[in-house]
């Protein structure tokens, strides 16, 4: 990398530097933000230049103390919090890459106090900086916003129990990208003798939130084996994708595509992929009543909360039409409707209120969320699709905050007809599990943002006029065929598992989907002798559908659609949307550090990435490669994590 030789003559701490940049393999994008900060370091050591070497001495040995203690400082908060403190090196590697190179580099320093020495005792008054090469820079201006974050990882470290601060708040265990972040892991589901318990019993989920969140997690710096599990949902990140699925014959409001082929990280079972798809309302898409409820706390104040939603707003409106009504309710310390009903092609009056939006103040998350329920209800289109989108950071801080208060309050308001998705921003304070838990009892969908162009994906398919709910209290129950399975595993929908006599109760929530959705549910499965023969026409296991129709068939009675899956769904090369399946799985267990992961790497879930993506079109490519691209740089940030570990 030339841009570390270009300030001055580089020596061995600027060559480890400059390799363990490189072995980041970081985007261009991120190249030019990483060079715009040396050449801003870079500028402030040359007007630090008139400085006498005294001072300068003093700087280097006050950059040395600190280095060591915060090395020393686990090992201070061990004494006291053992089991916090074993996780201490974990949430350092959710420190940005420089200043994980930094750390290693700023002990060396310290280490070897006579290389300080030799920077600051040249000619009396001379100036350090001149003589510095800029991987210097880099350590030396690492340093000081090393200790800024590190302080906060150790004050959280040595926060009480129960605080905002301590560990495992929320179900946030002190991971990479998880440090001051709510999750909640539901583990994940085991094998299961089909001989014992032949039903498998779950609710439909078209959430996509945890692929994109992990997707920015690890382009933060963020490794296999490192991330909070709570943050890594599989059935999620298979929902992210488009898949090949068959459409619903005439007159059927589902279909099913199975198949099912040798398991790529378990010699001993196969990988069985059911792939639901919804089909097209009949009719022409209903007026939609949409009620945009936005958080403008002060803790949305970052470039990726509310600049960027402001920016992916103004996509979404482009595709409302003059038949559509918008609202916008605005929360911190107090709540607003900024604007009431106003007609969807008022393009001028939409984005108006939304580029006067500003952040400021605390987060009353229930006072928004029951304005936004009035507002929807004063502005409700009989027979239309009545839609609350709340986009937030999830860091609700007045009024109620626990996920069990946040459960009963949308559950209570799911009566009245009003769907509630949730579109997440931001990093640092990200509460995850707040926001899942509101759009799931909120009977609609959870996605997180991190791009505009995310944005625009997930509005034209889960919240634009198209996306109309057909079918809600969407149920699963697969029946296996002990004969041919002896034992199953459900892989992912941990959250989303129901009670076997749940299936046919009508008064159990469950997902909604809408038209054109897709749903992946994938089982590993270790059949019988009877069952690995490759003749006979017994299924293997039954996939029951029941749900209660949507939109203009609202109010019929419900309905259920039966499919069997047997010998017929596996073959030696299942196709490009098995492996794709394939691939997203080992990616979340290795991401995970899943106790199933068996003999699964990153370059075989890589290269099922690329494979799955060889005869599909520019569009569905792009997605699939980026997913092997991601693949690849959670298993470099892993490896680098080691070499800091290591240091």
């Amino acid at each position: 990398m030339a841009q570390f030789d270009e300030y001055g003559c580089e020596d061995d701490l600027g060559r480890a530097v400059r390799a363990a940049y490189e072995a980041m393999g970081p985007a261009k994008e991120a190249q030019e933000r990483m060079l715009t900060g040396l050449r801003a370091a870079v500028g402030q050591a040359e007007g630090a230049q008139e400085k006498g070497a005294q001072e300068e001495g003093a700087c280097v040995e006050g950059a040395r103390v600190r280095a060591a203690q915060a090395k020393a400082a686990p090992a201070k908060v061990a004494s006291k919090r053992g089991a916090v403190a074993d996780d201490a090196p974990r949430r350092l590697r959710a420190l940005p890459w420089w200043a994980r190179v930094a750390l290693p580099a700023a002990a060396c320093l310290a280490l070897v106090a006579g290389v300080g020495v030799l920077y600051v005792q040249g000619v009396e008054g001379a100036s350090v900086g001149s003589d510095m090469g800029e991987a210097d820079l880099l350590v030396g201006d690492a340093q000081g916003q090393m200790e800024s974050e590190a302080s906060g990882i150790v004050g959280a470290m040595e926060a009480p129990e129960g605080s905002a601060n301590a560990a495992g708040v929320d179900g946030c265990a002190p991971a990479p990208g998880c440090y001051g972040e709510g999750y909640t892991d539901a583990g994940e589901p085991d094998f299961v003798s089909a001989a014992e318990q032949p039903l498998s019993t779950l609710s439909a989920d078209a959430d996509t939130a945890s692929y994109a969140n992990l997707r920015r997690l690890v382009r933060s710096g963020a490794g296999l084996g490192t991330i909070d599990p709570g943050a890594v949902r599989i059935e999620e990140m298979l929902n992210y994708f488009d898949y090949d699925y068959a459409a619903p014959a005439e007159g059927e409001d589902f279909a099913l595509t199975a198949r099912a082929g040798a398991c790529p990280w378990n010699a001993e079972s196969e990988l069985v992929v059911l792939g639901l798809t919804v089909g097209q309302a009949v009719t022409e898409a209903p007026p939609t009543n949409l009620v945009l409820l936005v958080d403008v706390s002060g803790s949305m104040g970052d470039a990726e909360k509310l600049p960027l939603l402001k920016e992916s707003m103004a996509r979404i409106v482009k595709g409302l039409r003059a038949e559509d009504r918008v609202s916008i309710v605005t929360y911190s310390g107090v709540e607003e409707a900024v604007l009431k009903g106003a007609s969807g092609d008022d393009a001028e009056a939409i984005l108006g209120a939304i580029n006067g939006l500003e952040a400021a103040g605390s987060t009353n998350g229930e006072a928004g969320l029951s304005m936004a329920y009035r507002v929807a209800e004063e502005t409700h289109i009989e027979g239309g699709v009545n839609r609350i989108v709340m986009a937030s950071d999830g860091d609700l801080n007045v009024g109620i905050s626990s996920e069990d208060e946040l459960n009963a309050f949308v559950s209570e308001k799911r009566g009245q007809g009003t769907y509630l998705s949730v579109l997440g921003f931001g990093s640092g304070n990200y509460q995850d599990a707040k926001m899942e838990t509101l759009a799931d009892h909120g009977n609609g969908s959870y996605h997180y943002i991190d791009s505009a162009d995310e944005a625009a994906r997930v509005y034209e398919r889960f919240l634009a006029a198209g996306a109309v709910p057909v079918a809600d209290d969407v149920k699963l129950q697969v029946e296996f065929d002990p004969r041919m399975v002896e034992s199953y595993r459900l892989i992912g929908y941990a959250n989303r598992t129901m009670a076997d006599e749940d299936f046919r109760n009508d008064g159990a929530d469950a997902g909604e989907l809408c038209a054109g959705a897709e749903l992946t549910v994938a089982y590993e499965v270790v059949l019988t002798d009877e069952g690995r023969r490759r003749e006979g026409d017994e299924p293997w296991l039954t996939c029951a559908v029941r749900y209660q129709p949507a939109g203009e068939r609202a109010g019929e009675a419900p309905a259920e659609q039966r499919f069997a899956v047997g010998r017929e769904s596996w073959f030696a090369e299942p196709g490009d949307d098995w492996s794709l399946a394939a691939a997203v799985v080992e990616f979340g267990m290795l991401a995970r550090d899943s106790e199933f992961v068996g003999t699964a790497t990153a370059d075989d879930a890589a290269a099922l990435a690329e494979s799955s993506a060889s005869s599909l079109d520019t569009t569905d490519r792009a997605a699939r490669r980026e997913l092997a691209d991601l693949i690849r740089q959670a298993s470099r940030n892993a490896a680098f994590d080691g070499v800091v570990a290591a240091s």
